[in-house]
């Protein structure tokens, strides 16, 4: 922020030199970024942040650099000679949005002659980055860089009844700025009306249907507070950015409106002869109320690792208008009305430590007193997913939370899609409008981003969050764990190309080591997955806990793919909470016997289905069950299939003999036969 270094120090008694005052402000924390040399004065460009409007201003910015040399600041002199009729009756204020407006000033000038400004005049407004307009309209502004308070000049033959009304806007009302622009306003909008219209844009802009021209000879000064919210609102809606909005958006002090109103007041009868109307016009519907505050010499001194003493403290709190008491170790003071950001003890020692030095705070680590944290039980499950994954071979992929809307629309297919999808109010781009309710579309598009930069083997999986909405407009965000495979896939030896039993076998080894229960695999997962090549994974009670297969030719067209694509879901939560811990079993002392079983069935039959019926009815001596062959061609009809099982039979105590085996085996076949669809 710009300012004029002789303007400043014209509010500093004793006007210290430029460098020393240069250097105090930086070593206060307001840092002087650059010094340009003018005619008679130095332009400065202070750092100010955007929690201290207060230094905003000239006096504000003087205030500080009073203190960090040791000086006085100057009490702003707001005297003002006043002559004719009494104000009050000349014009009314009616303030009906006590909640966004907590004070309205108005002051009367007539025989106002638009006249140019002075030189003098001019080139502060311009050094600090303000064009010049006219007297009136520039005195408000120079008011303004000086004292931190917005104003605004109204010609008042212009305004209806001669009233001002403080009030939110009416839905479709139009104002014409004074920037020439038509702004249709909204109920958020506080506006300046008169009797019938607004006239202004609270805090923001005045309106052209009000400004000061050729004809105007009687001003109505507007100085006002406004809640920093409504402004900030609509000066962000309509792209509006004045120096009135920049306070009030940050919050402006409200005790300056009437000083501000009397020194702009002055001022313009000064530079265009007119008469100052006796007594101001003050609405205050909530007046500003003080509040105190109280710490300790020896808190300070703890909170900074400094002794600082205790007459320090409070010469740097009386030079910064905290009013502060001493009895003691105890500092009771009350903050300015100017100083809105302070809000908690810290703050005040903040505030003492500026004006100590930073430089002297010693540069140690705090002391941190912490309870143990505790894991989010979702963390268990996430790591043992992800490390099964790439124990699996599979590189791990981040994708964004968001998705086209017109790919989520397809989701309602998917048989792990969890509920209604998300949407975005604000969304980035119309591409990402909905929140993801599977890990597929993301990992499909790193699985042809890949294949397009020319890599031949894609082995990806994404642990992440989905998201849906649940019975009762309640949000839900499960934890699922993806996988595609192109390409080479996993490039295991002897392979080519991916195929199903790949991805299946890295189902079955996650399902394994994440500790899901049992599963049972079916065909599913149209129209998203091949109709011969799709799959659903089930648990004993039937809930769809997982989806593997090949992409179906419609969706992978939609995608761009021109190679085979295998995609699997599932749903972490489904796991088991703990892993099973391994148990020590001693090493068998005899001999097992090994038999195979054949049957044919249907293509309609899983093998998991057949699996399970086995291990059901086999004797109790079978340790293992696997799959030895899986047949079909010439000697088949299409639709049947014939499969060869391998069963372990072992004794514990004893050698089994070949006839309880086949024994055995034969009683498996009659069960098999009576509760399935085959033959043997």
């Amino acid at each position: 922020m710009k300012f004029d270094l002789e303007w400043m120090r014209q509010h500093i008694e004793g006007g210290p030199e430029a460098d020393t005052l240069a250097e105090a402000l930086t070593h206060c924390g307001f840092l002087v970024e650059t010094r340009d040399a003018s005619e008679d004065s130095e332009i400065w460009d202070i750092e100010a942040t955007t929690n201290r409007p207060d230094v905003m201003c000239h006096h504000g910015m003087a205030r500080e650099a009073a203190l960090a040399v040791g000086a006085r600041l100057k009490v702003m002199d707001s005297t003002v000679e006043e002559s004719g009729e009494p104000a009050q009756d000349l014009a009314s204020i009616e303030i009906r949005d006590e909640d966004l407006c907590s004070r309205y000033v108005g002051r009367v000038l007539r025989g106002v002659r638009l006249v140019e400004s002075p030189d003098w005049l001019k080139q502060r407004l311009e050094r600090c980055g303000v064009r010049p307009i006219n007297a009136v309209v520039d005195a408000t502004n120079y008011v303004l860089l000086e004292t931190g308070q917005p104003l605004h000049a109204f010609d008042l033959d212009r305004l209806e009844g001669r009233t001002i009304v403080v009030r939110r806007a009416e839905k479709g009302e139009i104002l014409v700025t004074l920037d020439g622009e038509n702004r249709k306003l909204c109920t958020d909008d506080l506006v300046i009306a008169d009797r019938s219209r607004p006239v202004a844009l609270a805090g923001v802009m005045g309106g052209a249907n009000s400004e000061i021209g050729e004809e105007t000879t009687d001003v109505l000064l507007e100085s006002a507070h406004f809640e920093a919210l409504p402004v900030r609102r609509t000066s962000r809606r309509f792209g509006i950015h004045t120096e009135a909005s920049h306070r009030f958006e940050r919050g402006a002090d409200p005790l300056m409106a009437p000083v501000a109103a009397d020194l702009a007041a002055r001022l313009i009868a000064q530079l265009t002869g007119a008469t100052v109307c006796p007594g101001r016009i003050d609405v205050r519907p909530r007046p500003w109320k003080p509040k105190e505050m109280s710490f300790t010499v020896s808190g300070v001194s703890r909170f900074t690792g400094l002794e600082i003493h205790g007459d320090d403290i409070v010469r740097i709190l009386e030079g910064l208008e905290f009013r502060p008491g001493r009895d003691g170790d105890v500092i009771t003071c009350v903050p300015p009305s100017f100083r809105g950001d302070i809000e908690r003890v810290s703050d005040l020692y903040e505030e003492v430590i500026r004006h100590v030095g930073y430089d002297a705070v010693p540069a140690v680590l705090p002391i941190l007193r912490t309870p143990p944290g505790r894991r989010h039980p979702n963390w268990e499950l996430v790591d043992r997913g992800r490390r099964a994954a790439i124990g699996c071979g599979l590189t791990e992929a981040v994708t964004y939370a968001f998705i086209d809307p017109k790919i989520d629309s397809r989701l309602e297919s998917w048989p792990l899609c969890p509920g209604p999808s998300v949407p975005l109010i604000n969304p980035l781009a119309e591409t990402q409008g909905m929140m993801r309710r599977s890990l597929i579309p993301g990992l499909l598009a790193a699985a042809r981003e890949n294949l397009n930069q020319g890599e031949a083997d894609v082995a990806l999986f994404e642990e992440g969050r989905v998201f849906s909405i649940t019975e009762g407009d309640r949000y839900t965000e499960p934890e699922h764990l993806g996988l595609v495979l192109a390409g080479g896939g996993l490039a295991l030896p002897g392979r080519d190309a991916v195929d199903f039993l790949e991805v299946k076998g890295v189902v079955e080894v996650l399902l394994r080591d994440v500790a899901f229960p049992p599963a049972l695999w079916q065909r599913g997962g149209d129209p998203w997955l091949d109709e011969a090549e799709g799959s659903v994974v089930a648990d004993g009670d039937g809930r769809i806990i997982g989806v593997a297969g090949l992409l179906g030719d419609d969706e992978a067209g939609r995608w761009g793919f021109k190679q085979p694509v295998y995609v699997a879901e599932l749903l972490l939560q489904a796991a088991k909470a703990e892993l099973d811990l391994p148990r020590f079993e001693a090493l068998p002392r005899f001999p097992a016997v090994w038999a195979d079983i054949t049957v044919e069935h249907g293509t309609d039959l899983p093998y998991a289905r057949l699996e399970a019926e086995v291990r059901e009815q086999s004797d109790r001596l079978v340790t293992s069950v696997s799959l030895v062959t899986r047949y079909s061609g010439k000697a088949l009809p299409p639709d049947r299939v014939r499969t060869t099982l391998r069963l372990v039979y072992r004794h514990p105590e004893r050698s089994m003999t070949q006839e309880e085996v086949n024994a055995a085996q034969n009683a498996l076949k009659v069960a098999l036969v009576e509760r399935l669809d085959v033959t043997i």
